[in-house]
């Protein structure tokens, strides 16, 4: 009868343990720091980002991670000549799923919401206006306007290990938000777990 009711918490007991390594950062939060090239529209506006996320784990599959963002892209744009500066700042909160775990490298899947507030330079020359639901310039002028708008996340990458405090990942990301601006990116960063 002992050995039977033995058995039986044993079965018990390895189907209620984990079936991964123990050495997971399970519990352990990361900062992770990235920057990376970044373009919106159709391609044609490129610049970069910089990204800080702190990564919480919920469970081995999950995490969550606000972050806080900035975008600079350069120059002018091919549709609007007078485009001279655009910036945004950010918060996002991402969750991210990691179908796959190995001691090497760890696949990442996420999706997210953000706001953002952009700030578009513009400037007119001689005889040219510009005109736009968000401002009007007469000529030879220059002016600025803020567009704040949420959007989704989606994201796709890869963490790997170089020791158990630090990891380098590789992503891309894409966003889209309700002003219709879309941006996408490639990432690399840098993660330490504390």
């Amino acid at each position: 009868m002992r050995y039977r009711y033995f058995c039986m918490a044993a079965l018990l007991l390895f189907m209620t343990t984990s079936l991964f390594s123990q050495e997971n950062v399970e519990g352990i939060s990361a900062i992770r720091i990235e920057a990376g090239y970044a373009f919106t529209g159709s391609g044609d506006l490129s610049g970069f980002c910089y990204y800080n996320e702190l990564v919480q784990p919920l469970g081995s599959w999950f995490s969550l991670a606000p972050a806080i963002g900035f975008y600079s892209f350069f120059g002018d744009d091919e549709d609007i000549k007078l485009l001279k500066d655009v910036k945004s700042a950010g918060l996002d909160l991402t969750g991210y799923f990691y179908p796959i775990r190995t001691d090497i490298v760890d696949l990442e899947a996420g999706l997210g919401f953000y706001v953002r507030r952009w700030h578009w330079v513009v400037a007119t020359g001689p005889e040219v206006q510009y005109v736009s639901t968000d401002i009007q310039l007469p000529e030879g002028s220059h002016g600025d306007y803020f567009v704040a708008a949420p959007g989704y996340t989606v994201s796709l990458g890869a963490v790997m290990k170089a020791n158990s405090r630090t990891s380098i990942s590789i992503k891309g990301v894409y966003q889209n938000d309700t002003r219709g601006i879309v941006v996408a990116t490639a990432r690399a960063g840098l993660n330490i777990w504390f």
